[in-house]
């Protein structure tokens, strides 16, 4: 049983972006258009596109302006990061001036050692922590120029070029088997 699901009309569409037409789409509603795509009459979308001159204009600054979020981001990071791994240096340094002098018992050496190791592990996690906040940061502004490049894909009906294979295919004679070249 096929489940008919209604599109939305152009109506439909300016009410929930709250314009009266689609010359007024402006920048910051253009990610709710996107997210409203998959569920838009594509001719609906169409009109959309075309009404709104500056579309691609648009869409290039929403691309540049995350960029920019993203370079002012990840520098901020570094430099942040930058200054943890000096204060640590020091510490370890300091710690390491202190381990070479000779009136240290062997408890009071074990201890220097200990608490450099502490360093060295506060260190790796944060390096760790730092990766993951780059990561992050580079998922959501990918999230974002996939989105603004997908919608303008799917408004225009661009075809990517991608295409599966058939697994339900019974002729194994366009397989390439390549296996007995390795017995």
């Amino acid at each position: 049983m096929a489940v008919n699901v209604a599109q939305l009309t152009e109506k439909q569409v300016l009410k929930k972006l709250n314009i009266p037409d689609f010359r007024h789409l402006s920048k910051d509603k253009i990610m709710t258009f996107f997210s409203m795509l998959p569920n838009m009459d594509p001719e609906v979308a169409k009109k959309a596109i075309e009404q709104f001159p500056t579309y691609a204009g648009t869409v290039k600054e929403i691309v540049s302006e995350y960029k920019e979020f993203l370079e002012k981001a990840l520098s901020d990071n570094a430099e942040s990061v930058q200054s943890y791994y000096a204060i640590c240096n020091s510490i370890l340094n300091t710690l390491s001036n202190m381990l070479e002098q000779d009136d240290l018992s062997f408890d009071e050496k074990k201890y220097i050692i200990d608490q450099m190791l502490v360093v060295e592990s506060r260190v790796r996690q944060k390096d760790t922590e730092n990766k993951k906040h780059q990561l992050k940061i580079v998922g959501w502004v990918s999230v974002v120029i996939i989105t603004c490049i997908g919608g303008l894909a799917a408004v225009l009906g661009a075809n990517s070029g991608m295409s599966l294979p058939d697994l339900h295919s019974d002729d194994s004679d366009d397989m390439d088997n390549d296996y007995d070249d390795y017995e």
